[in-house]
């Protein structure tokens, strides 16, 4: 019953742009938004019964341990009001992290015909939830949320008191500096704390210690403490070094040989400092440079994404074959610097391909491959490729009768006479498809022998691009979970025969995430 909710409400809390006209003053991107918002808006609105929206990000602790309680309030409320949950860590739902102010996760809105009448502070239990909802205006018993030093774990933690005499007598010691509002902070903890169980169970000499450096800003001034989290490595009283790592497994590796971190890397020179014949676009110069072009094709990158970094010698020396060519350029856009073009353009992902015909005539998604043949195959000829793939087809994939082949055509019917279905977007040249496609037959042979049947699906994107677009596929493969014909969620999980059987039984078995 959560997820019915969920998906109706969260069907309007997708960022979508309206209006694809690039505008260099930002105004485009501004209208968007109040569009977004507005539709939201209309909708709670409209709802006849109270709403709650729990704001959270999945990397919150106290979200993860309301979310089992949340939704059992939402059964008990079903008949009585309407109890949602919002994302607000994914990009596309960043307009509504600022409309209703959320500073800390999670937060539980009540709201009565689209306007938010109070804040829950009550206790994160199904019980004070549903009392809450049936009598909002009864008094808050409000609840603090509970100190890291007084949770249980094999993390130690310090004070100004005892910090000195712990780490005198100790010969390896892993200090976390830390703010109880820090987002990176509550990230680490529970990393912090399975490395410190561990290490324990391991019998792998050293503490793991913490220090709150709000309560303690004597200590953390000491050792010029900045931002959070800080970790510095001691032994017997002594800084030695300040490893840069947050992961648990990174944790206990460095534990296990205490030694001085390698120096960073030389920072790397930026892309448009380097000569090549790619000419890089800025919020100044892009509408300008691409109105005088018949054909461009226009990378939207970030410089630290690693298909951008393996992408990029081979988009530039495609670019050098066509340097004397007077009408058809290559040029790429930092999307770290300039984020109102990439906003305006809906770029989400990295690197993003489009074709330009004299700026706004035609723009289209280029999906080809990544290596210099098939770029200058693709700018050769782009107007004879309607629908491209730049990448030809070797050959075309043959699929077990288990899988469910799916098109532009059957796709909304076939989902909707199945109950749940896992769909894999992909593409006959990529790699990564290739490698996992045999695991994912076998899953869908072996659910089918089971009693799942259709439960597995495939879409070849280079015949499809109505659904790519539609689900705005940015790389291969991706795989979506569909119940009743409606987007649940990705799958994020390892692509082996196993993890992917467990995934679809979970929701066949009732065990939807939020």
């Amino acid at each position: 019953m959560l997820n019915q909710i969920l998906v109706k409400l969260l069907q309007f809390i997708t960022f979508k742009s309206f209006n694809n006209n690039f505008n260099t003053n930002g105004e485009t991107m501004k209208k968007n938004v109040r569009k977004y918002l507005q539709a939201l808006a209309k909708f709670l609105k409209k709802e006849g019964k109270p709403v709650l929206i729990m704001f959270y990000a999945p990397w919150c602790g106290y979200c993860k341990s309301l979310k089992p309680e949340f939704a059992q309030a939402a059964t008990d409320l079903k008949d009585h009001s309407v109890l949602a949950a919002v994302d607000v860590n994914r990009p596309e739902n960043a307009p509504l992290r600022t409309q209703y102010n959320i500073t800390g996760f999670p937060t539980l809105l009540y709201l009565v015909n689209g306007s938010v009448k109070l804040t829950y502070e009550g206790e994160n239990k199904r019980a004070a939830l549903v009392q809450f909802v049936h009598n909002p205006m009864a008094p808050q018993i409000k609840v603090k949320e509970p100190e890291w030093s007084e949770s249980g774990s094999d993390v130690v933690h310090l004070t100004s008191v005892n910090f000195d005499t712990v780490l005198k007598d100790s010969a390896s010691v892993l200090v976390m500096f830390y703010a109880p509002w820090c987002g990176h902070c509550k990230r680490m903890k529970p990393e912090y704390e399975t490395a410190a169980a561990q290490m324990k169970e391991d019998g792998i000499p050293g503490i793991l210690a913490a220090i709150d450096a709000t309560k303690e800003p004597s200590v953390a001034s000491r050792f010029n403490i900045k931002g959070y989290p800080t970790v510095i490595y001691f032994s017997y009283g002594e800084q030695m070094y300040q490893p840069s790592v947050r992961e648990a497994s990174k944790i206990i590796e460095f534990m296990k040989d205490p030694k001085e971190p390698p120096p960073p890397p030389p920072p790397e020179k930026p892309w448009s400092e380097e000569n090549s014949d790619v000419l890089h676009l800025t919020e100044d110069n892009f509408k300008n440079i691409l109105k005088k072009k018949k054909h461009v094709l226009v990378m939207f990158y970030a410089p630290w994404c690693g298909h951008c970094k393996k992408a990029k010698p081979e988009f530039a020396q495609a670019a050098a074959e066509f340097n004397d060519n007077p009408r058809v350029e290559f040029g790429a856009v930092d999307c770290t610097v300039e984020t109102s073009i990439c906003s305006a353009f809906e770029v989400t992902g990295y690197p993003t391909l489009k074709y330009f015909s004299y700026f706004n005539k035609e723009v289209r998604a280029y999906n080809g491959g990544r290596t210099k043949e098939d770029f200058v195959q693709y700018m050769s000829n782009p107007m004879q490729i309607a629908n491209q793939s730049s990448v030809p087809r070797t050959e075309p994939w043959v699929l077990d009768q288990s899988v469910l082949v799916l098109n532009d055509k059957n796709f909304k019917m076939e989902l909707e006479k199945n109950d749940i279905v896992l769909v894999m977007f992909y593409a006959p040249w990529c790699g990564h498809c290739n490698r996992m496609k045999p695991d994912y037959i076998s899953a869908a042979q072996q659910l089918e022998s089971e009693g799942f049947k259709k439960c597995l699906a495939m879409v070849d994107c280079t015949e499809n691009p109505t659904l790519m677009e539609k689900y705005d596929i940015q790389g291969f493969p991706t795989i979506k979970l569909f119940k009743n014909g409606i987007f649940v969620t990705d799958y994020k999980g390892k692509r082996t025969v196993d993890d992917i059987k467990q995934f679809v039984r979970q929701y066949y078995t009732g065990k939807d995430e939020l």
